[in-house]
């Protein structure tokens, strides 16, 4: 039996729809589903109802659901306590940062701390959903990513204590070239909808871009042009003038020699944080130390009232 089995079956269980859990699991809906069926075969029974959506457990699976739960959270406590009595792993500190933060606030972070710390640090990163699911897995001591009161990145971070780094803001972008940006009008029309240039479907950041869409009743006509995690990949296709796209303020930074420029009001904005995340137990002393630091650190603060416009 394979632990990410388990870990496939409990986000069935949390998201009720294969395709997200998928998603969520990082791999091919058929390689999740053909997972699933193979933990419903080492324990000799169905766990979920054919073809019910939104997908609901079998007697069997409601009974298996907090087994898992409870396997998977032993199973990772151990090895958090394995690895914690290595030397190399108490004295190294563990953070876990989006790709789009690692290029704007790691070298931040460090400066922060100064010449007062001599840690060493281990950095994961990767795409929001990948580098928050391996923090909550116990892969990371501390995790830096953006968040948002109306859309919370995960809820299971809600059980975690919560630093607020500093603000940033969620808004569209356009090329600087007039030419370029002439090309469409935003918000746009039925008859020209605006190109958009968006994150994937499973992105944190295409929650907030929905989000938006919502708090505007939908008032955006828009065919989307090209779709990818990489902000700075984003941030080049904008800047060429293949349309519009939402990205955080933190990936477009120094305002005044990126080739985009914000465009549109105060409505499609939304202000998000830059936050700090780690589980509410007592860690090593050396991850203490750095966190008490973090919390004494005034960096971000100057940040937030010189670069935030």
């Amino acid at each position: 039996m394979d632990v990410r089995w388990l870990e496939d079956f409990l986000a069935l269980v949390d998201l009720r729809n294969f395709t997200r859990a998928a998603e969520f699991r990082n791999v091919s809906q058929a390689a999740f589903s053909r997972r699933i069926q193979s933990l419903e075969q080492w324990l000799g029974t169905p766990l979920v109802i054919k073809g019910a959506s939104p997908v609901r457990l079998t007697d069997a699976g409601e009974q298996f659901r907090d087994s898992a739960r409870i396997a998977v959270e032993r199973l990772f406590e151990a090895r958090s306590s394995i690895r914690a009595s290595q030397f190399d792993v108490m004295t190294q500190v563990r953070i876990a940062m989006p790709s789009v933060l690692a290029r704007s606030e790691f070298k931040r972070i460090l400066d922060a701390f100064g010449d007062r710390n001599r840690s060493s640090f281990s950095v994961i990163v990767g795409a929001t959903s990948d580098v928050v699911a391996r923090y909550l897995a116990g892969d990371a001591d501390i995790l830096f990513t953006h968040d948002c009161p109306a859309i919370p990145v995960h809820d299971n971070l809600t059980q975690h204590r919560r630093l607020h780094i500093r603000k940033d803001v969620f808004q569209p972008y356009a090329s600087k070239d007039p030419a370029r940006r002439d090309r469409f009008d935003f918000p746009g029309s039925k008859s020209r909808p605006v190109p958009l240039i968006t994150y994937s479907q499973k992105a944190y950041f295409t929650r907030l871009f929905e989000h938006l869409l919502d708090r505007n009743k939908g008032v955006l006509p828009y065919k989307q042009r090209v779709q990818c995690d990489m902000s700075d990949v984003l941030k080049e296709v904008i800047a060429s003038g293949y349309g519009i796209g939402w990205l955080p303020q933190s990936a477009v930074e120094p305002l005044d020699t990126a080739p985009i420029s914000a465009i549109g009001g105060p409505e499609w904005r939304l202000e998000i944080d830059i936050c700090a995340f780690r589980p509410q137990k007592t860690l090593s002393p050396n991850i203490e130390k750095v966190w008490t630091m973090l919390e004494q650190s005034t960096a971000f603060e100057r940040v937030d009232q010189g670069e935030m416009k």
